[in-house]
């Protein structure tokens, strides 16, 4: 063999080396979150700090609780940990945490692996006529999409006359962004409506969100009939949930008091992405199967509170994985024996433009989500339909009443009480 043909050789079997070495260890820099544009936002809104618009730098360095060095296993030798999925040798081992003394896991300051967690920003718990409790997943910075939300299908005009009560969760702002947790601060003075957990928010800490979601329901609104968490940038039609929830004769009524509903459009045989391109690239030391079990994607789904409560508990002795939809609806779902029920009807954005370019009406079919990443002026748009529906048999006067500057861009519903909002919805919207 000649110089020339070992040198390829040795070149040949140093490359493979290094894919295989990388391939067997996670790489530790993580893609740094989308920051989403800031538009101008209504006089009476909070405004965003400076760098909102040009946008804050994350840490590169692995997102986690704040002032929390490493995530750790509480209870890594636990029998009732996802061991059909994982397998025993993966868990890690806790780490070492300096002055700090892991609670149990019954403990309200225990997230799953995060011993020490409290919320940053918190409400009171809900009132015993809340009948659904809506938890919105947002990031710190996506203030527009939360101001939209509050205009539209969460205007308080037309909530609070209702049986739903609606939050926003966002994690913590990060070491260098103190301007962003104060103007969080201002926000939630002003429209009362944050829950922030003391978790980096990051892409990858979103199953922590997820969780912290369970857990405010569980310990704070168990009474209530219904769960939902849904994405900010989702609408979401609450006349409907209304109608569904005021209406016996119609099959969702029923539906919605199954105490083991877990509801959404679920995904099938979902192969995982191993590609360093993709931004859900998951490595086999993360999960080692070839396909994820069936879940409900994160976007929109309707949850009972014993589905709530089972989830909960398994989450709480679970392994994390960021893919929070397939951990907790896919692995944890299965390994409580929690099944999904299949939504049938969700807008995608094809019908979303054909809805608000008059080529459907808001009932063929009706709806209670639309597909993720809906445009603000889409809806806008399916509000106002949906407003028109509700207004028609109780409006006295020509014009529309406005709501109170806080979310002037939507029209309030005349003042009514919940039955009659109900027994609205139930002829207006059908």
């Amino acid at each position: 063999m000649d110089k020339r043909s070992l040198c390829l050789l040795l070149i040949c079997i140093n490359l493979c080396l290094v894919i295989w070495l990388v391939s067997v260890q996670q790489s530790p820099m993580l893609e740094a979150e989308v920051i989403s544009g800031i538009g101008g936002s209504s006089s009476t809104t909070a405004q965003p700090p400076p760098s909102a618009k040009s946008g804050l730098r994350r840490s590169r360095s692995q997102p986690n609780q704040i002032h929390q060095p490493s995530r750790t296993n509480i209870n890594s030798n636990d029998s009732s940990l996802v061991s059909n999925t994982f397998d025993n040798h993966l868990m890690g081992t806790p780490s070492m945490l300096a002055s700090q003394t892991p609670t149990p896991p019954q403990s309200s300051m225990h997230l799953m692996d995060l011993p020490n967690f409290v919320y940053l920003i918190d409400q009171p718990a809900c009132d015993k006529d809340d009948r659904v409790l809506i938890l919105v997943h947002s990031a710190v910075r996506n203030v527009d999409k939360r101001r939209i939300i509050r205009e539209t299908w969460a205007n308080r005009s037309y909530i609070d006359q209702t049986p739903l009560k609606v939050f926003f969760l966002v994690g913590g702002v990060g070491r260098k962004a103190a301007e962003w947790q104060q103007f969080l601060g201002r926000e939630n003075h002003l429209h009362g409506d944050l829950i922030q957990g003391n978790f980096d928010d990051a892409y990858r800490n979103m199953t922590y969100k997820h969780v912290m979601a369970l857990k405010w329901f569980n310990e704070k609104c168990a009474h209530a009939q219904l769960l939902v968490k849904v994405d900010d940038d989702v609408f979401m039609n609450t006349p409907q949930l209304v109608k569904y929830l005021a209406t016996p004769s119609l099959p969702e009524y029923s539906m919605l008091r199954d105490p083991n509903l877990m509801l959404c459009r679920s995904v099938h045989q979902s192969r995982v992405k191993r590609s360093y391109r993709s931004k859900w690239r998951v490595t086999y030391k993360e999960y080692p199967n070839r396909f994820y079990p069936e879940y409900c994607p994160g976007m929109a789904i309707v949850y009972a509170p014993d589905v709530v409560r089972r989830l909960y508990e398994a989450a709480q002795k679970s392994k994390y994985f960021w893919v929070d939809d397939v951990l907790i609806t896919g692995i944890l779902a299965e390994e409580t024996g929690s099944k999904i029920t299949k939504l049938k009807h969700y807008l995608e954005q094809k019908d979303v433009r054909n809805l608000v370019g008059g080529g459907a009406d808001l009932e063929d079919p009706p709806f209670l989500f639309t597909n993720h990443a809906i445009k603000p002026d889409e809806s806008m748009a399916i509000w106002q339909m949906a407003l028109e529906r509700i207004q028609r048999p109780l409006l006295t006067q020509p014009a529309y009443a406005f709501a109170s500057s806080a979310s002037r861009s939507a029209p309030v519903v005349p003042s009514a009480n919940f039955s009659e909002v109900a027994q609205t919805s139930s002829t207006g919207l059908s």
